[in-house]
């Protein structure tokens, strides 16, 4: 009975601080003078908390005798999705105004378990008024007895009153703000409205955009396509206006001097330069083949692969490892997810620091482009070069005659030789996997201090 009884007062004192510890943070959008005020402008005590076991968001009215006002909305947040790592605490301070050096007492009330913000905009507020005449000073008629009945015997007899002067006009805006957030468009002339714009306007919207167009000035092809000889004007200009430091510029011309045609994964691991300025940058050097023998390359500009039997060593495979349990599941090919450590480079001309290939292998390290035996790739799909995989498959693969058919849609070496790399590139994942376990069960691994 007694471990009974020590269990029932534990599990009281558990729970009683469990409910002491579930407080709610109202992020009021006012310096508080008045706590009365404050709560009446949330519609009260009452209803605060009846919205808060609802799951509604809470309404906050600057004048709450008019129904003519407009809200503020604020929505209910999550503490664990509020902040990551970080713990809000409410703590009551009392102090000795009198006795200032006498220590505080501070009480722990608990921990912050939802948080409501006031985000969305502060609208227009209107007041149905109308100014006395023959009045020297300013006052004002509230008209609101006068447009809608305020208690429900004027309600019933609302419609069956005699003798009732002309109510005056007051006309609201038949809607608020179009949005309670705000918009990166301004409102629309009345020359906007003609037969067209208004066809278009159902498509992208009423009113001017004021967000900067983006266009894609990269050049994207298929297999079959025609391939461009140089950039697009445009494309050069918006890449000098992006990156006024030459040394990206050169790293990449040089790269593409060096070989004609490259996975991104590898210009990210050869440069060393940051996905985002990648981007802006390979519109001026190359040209990205989406399909095909070469598909997934960016090729420099004026070299065309489908002429040259040279161009074999480029053509790529994609490789892909399924539930395998050496190979992380969450890094995927997804290039901007895996920057390069010290790829900082500074568009506007200061130094750049670079990223150098290190073997020891790190979720923060570039991707490595090649394949070699006896080391496990770092994602679960891999797309390869020929010539960037170093076994012997594919190297006897390189110096077989080649076939010259259906160059534009096959490539040089057809896909029965490209599986066979494939098969190449597995098998040897699976002798390298077997390896490791076999070093693990003899606990031969150990760790460096």
């Amino acid at each position: 009975m007694t471990s009974n009884r020590m269990f029932a007062t534990l599990k009281g004192e558990a729970e009683e601080e469990q409910k002491k510890s579930n407080l709610v943070v109202i992020e009021y959008p006012a310096i508080v003078k008045n706590l009365d005020k404050a709560l009446e402008r949330l519609g009260g005590l009452a209803q605060i908390s009846s919205n808060h076991f609802a799951n509604r968001a809470l309404e906050l009215r600057h004048t709450p005798s008019n129904p003519y006002t407009s809200c503020l909305v604020a929505e209910r947040k999550n503490e664990e999705n509020v902040t990551s790592g970080t713990l809000r605490l409410v703590m009551k301070i009392r102090r000795h105004k009198k006795k200032p050096d006498e220590p505080m007492k501070i009480e722990f009330l608990g921990l912050v378990q939802h948080v409501y913000s006031f985000e969305s905009m502060c609208d227009f507020q209107y007041l149905p008024l109308k100014k006395k005449p023959d009045v020297p000073e300013e006052a004002f008629d509230d008209l609101i007895p006068q447009l809608i009945p305020t208690d429900l015997g004027s309600a019933l007899s609302w419609w069956a009153r005699a003798d009732v002067p002309p109510t005056p006009l007051f006309l609201p805006p038949y809607q608020f703000s179009r949005y309670s957030t705000p918009s990166q468009k301004i409102l629309a002339k009345e020359t906007d409205f003609g037969v067209d714009k208004c066809k278009k306007a159902k498509l992208t919207g009423f009113g001017q955009n004021l967000r900067t167009e983006r266009k894609a000035l990269s050049i994207t092809v298929l297999a079959t396509d025609e391939f461009p000889i140089s950039p697009l004007p445009e494309a050069v200009a918006d890449t000098n206006s992006r990156c006024k430091n030459e040394e990206p510029h050169r790293l990449l011309e040089e790269l593409f001097n060096e070989r004609p045609m490259w996975t991104r994964i590898a210009i990210l691991f050869r440069t060393g330069l940051e996905d985002s300025l990648l981007r802006s940058l390979l519109q001026k050097f190359a040209f990205y083949i989406q399909s095909g023998p070469w598909g997934r390359l960016w090729c420099r500009f004026g070299y065309d692969p489908r002429v040259t039997s040279d161009s074999a060593c480029y053509q790529t495979l994609m490789v892909s490892f399924r539930q395998h349990m050496k190979i992380p599941e969450r890094q995927r090919l997804k290039v901007s997810s895996e920057r390069t450590p010290a790829a900082s480079v500074a568009a506007s001309g200061a130094t750049i620091a670079y990223a150098t290939p290190a073997s020891a292998a790190s979720a923060n390290e570039p991707i490595a482009y090649t394949y070699e035996p006896g080391r496990l790739p770092r994602v679960r799909q891999m797309w390869y070069s020929i010539m960037d995989v170093k076994l012997p498959e594919a190297e006897k693969v390189l110096t077989m005659e080649f076939d010259t058919s259906n160059v534009a849609t096959e490539g040089w070496i057809k896909s029965e030789s490209i599986d066979m790399i494939r098969n190449a590139i597995k098998e040897d994942v699976k002798l390298t996997t077997k390896g490791m376990d076999v070093v693990e069960d003899d606990g031969e691994i150990f760790d460096d201090f």
